[in-house]
């Protein structure tokens, strides 16, 4: 595999355009429920993980500080260009989310899985919590899962 470096961006680095493309075009395109993805209220206050190779974003995760203590956080956006799936690319993308949760204090993380990608985070140690839903953003059906952060 090509060298890849992870880095946090803010959403105002002008990588955040390719952010926004493979967002959408990974994430909501496919399915229909949206014609164009931007931002969100969150994307100022997250922590923007992505992956590049030759200047291009081929990963990208989105880690949120949730509680007004900031003890809960969330995982979200997470993308992988499909030329790079299978390489290990997102679970180093969620050590990266967790060793920045241990230093922001942060004791539960929480995420919203495709049903596809359940047992990926099962393997990390993540824990199902609730029922199944279906997203009014993307009309995805997603389980909620969570991982104390120790």
């Amino acid at each position: 595999m090509e060298d890849i470096e992870y880095r946090y961006i803010k959403f105002d680095n002008a990588l955040f355009k390719q952010v926004i493309n493979l967002r959408y075009d990974i994430l909501f395109k496919p399915y229909g429920k949206i014609q164009k993805y931007t931002y969100d209220q969150f994307d100022s206050y997250s922590y923007h993980l992505v992956g590049i190779i030759d200047n291009n974003i081929v990963s990208y995760s989105r880690f949120t500080p949730l509680s007004r203590e900031n003890t809960v956080g969330k995982i979200s956006n997470v993308v992988v260009h499909p030329d790079y799936n299978n390489m290990g690319i997102g679970i180093d993308m969620l050590k990266i989310h967790i060793k920045t949760s241990l230093e922001k204090k942060i004791k539960k993380i929480y995420l919203n899985a495709r049903i596809d990608t359940i047992e990926f985070y099962k393997k990390a140690g993540f824990f199902t919590e609730s029922s199944v839903f279906i997203s009014d953003k993307s009309g995805l059906t997603l389980q909620k899962m969570f991982l104390k952060v120790e």
